[in-house]
């Protein structure tokens, strides 16, 4: 057991927990609970149902994803996140006047001996030099720094901000259905995957806190009354986080977000004539937008072009498919896949097969994926018993009659095959699909209500 950690060794597994921890941990932990539940004293009744149940969900699987990291895999990225932030600490105090610079443009010193000098930086500053890892590292080296360097805290507090957006999701949706508080907050507060994996240092929790932020703050923008300013300043935020880490995230979310917003002014629209027309007009605009939109990400940086994605796409898998098999984990393929864009279409079903519902039990080869492979059997069954209570039909007529459950379908399609088609790795595909999830049970969930309501009045005539 370390008091305070010293000189570290980046070429071996260095431990993460130390004294530090064991002291500071419970008394943090007791001091958020204090101040929870003084928070939600004159906070609505779903607060008090909920929020401390939900905290205490993700603090476990927060606490649960650290051990794991450390002893079952004996590193990981969020490992390497932290050795990466305690470099950047002893960079800060051995010369700090190069902070400033080592974060705008941290390529330009390739030559520098903090980036050649392994007691800083392992890989020559590999991490710190993509812009997206470089944001989860300065964000953990500044709460390194309160913390006296405690992996746990830092990693509550990735936790915190995840929590604080799923919270936001579940305002938003209950908000809108009260009526079906029970199962909202499953969806954005209980899906074990999501409040097991989408903690601590990662960028799994940055984007999922930046996605509730962002849908929440679009809905009191286009749909509520009040500070509109506030909502578009933090939409802003939210929106910013997750184009800085993830921005395919950003993508699938536009198309989504167009088709909520023209749903719900549509339905409002009292002249039938222009119900008509307003669809053909939404789609011509909405074509040209989502072309101007791909257009300036490829002018942005060439790797969000079209064939670059592709070419991407086929290297990742290449590397993953080929990296599991030496690591004896856990693979799938979708079989021949033809880089083009008609070859796309034709495995779309497959990737979001596999994202939905896959692993299935007889594929998974590690006990760690027994917990995604069961939530892949309910998902099934929810899925596939609302068809079949439904209709097939009246399921298509359900989905067009809600505005919000196309916004969450749209979502959660786009969203299901950019992470299906990328993984290629069933433990990488649990933790890259948990933004769309509380998504996709969202939808579930209010088409089930409406076909009850809708079966009960056929039964009434």
């Amino acid at each position: 057991m370390y008091l305070y950690p010293q000189q570290i060794d980046y070429r071996l597994h260095q431990p993460v927990f130390f004294l530090t921890d064991f002291i500071l941990v419970p008394l943090f932990i007791y001091g958020i609970h204090r101040y929870l539940t003084n928070y939600i004293k004159d906070k609505p009744q779903h607060y008090k149902e909920y929020f401390l149940k939900a905290w205490y969900a993700r603090l476990a699987g927060c606490i649960l994803t650290a051990l794991m990291y450390d002893y079952y895999y004996n590193g990981g990225d969020t490992i390497t996140y932290y050795h990466y932030a305690m470099g950047a600490n002893k960079v800060l105090f051995s010369q700090p006047g190069i902070i400033p610079s080592l974060i705008l443009d941290p390529k330009s010193f390739n030559s520098l001996r903090f980036f050649s000098d392994t007691s800083f930086f392992i890989e020559g500053g590999l991490f710190l030099k993509d812009g997206t890892t470089a944001i989860v590292i300065w964000i953990t080296a500044f709460f390194n720094l309160i913390f006296l360097r405690s992996f746990l805290l830092t990693s509550i507090t990735f936790t915190f901000f995840a929590f604080y957006g799923c919270w936001k999701l579940f305002s938003m949706f209950y908000d809108m259905y009260p009526h079906l508080k029970k199962q909202i907050a499953i969806a954005c507060l209980f899906i074990p995957s999501v409040f097991f994996w989408g903690t601590g240092v990662m960028k799994e929790p940055l984007c999922i806190g930046g996605l509730g932020l962002l849908t929440y703050n679009v809905y009191g923008l286009f749909f509520k009354k009040g500070n509109k300013i506030k909502n578009l300043l933090l939409a802003f935020v939210g929106g910013f986080i997750i184009f800085k880490i993830k921005i395919y995230i950003i993508l699938a979310f536009l198309p989504a977000l167009a088709v909520w917003v023209f749903a719900r002014y549509r339905y409002n629209i009292k002249s039938p004539f222009l119900k008509v027309i307003s669809t053909p007009l939404f789609i011509f605009f909405g074509a040209a937008a989502g072309s101007f939109v791909l257009q300036s990400m490829a002018s942005y940086a060439e790797r969000y072009a079209l064939e670059e994605l592709m070419r991407t796409a086929k290297d990742t898998q290449n590397w993953l498919v080929y990296s599991t098999k030496e690591q004896g984990g856990s693979f799938y393929t979708l079989g021949d896949i033809e880089y083009s864009t008609f070859g796309l279409v034709k495995i779309f079903p497959k990737a979001i097969n596999v994202a939905l519902f896959r692993p299935y039990l007889w594929e998974i080869k590690k006990p760690i994926l027994l917990a995604a492979a069961l939530e892949g059997v309910a998902t099934l069954y929810l899925t596939i018993t609302l068809l079949f209570k439904a209709g097939f039909i009246r399921f298509f007529k359900l989905i067009a009659g809600n505005p919000e459950v196309q916004f969450c379908l749209v979502f959660s399609v786009i969203f299901a095959f950019a992470v299906g088609f990328t993984s290629f790795n069933f433990g990488a595909l649990a933790r890259y699909k948990i933004p769309f999830m509380p998504f996709y049970y969202i939808a579930l969930f209010i088409l089930s209500d409406a076909q009850k309501q809708d079966k009960a009045v056929i039964a009434k005539k």
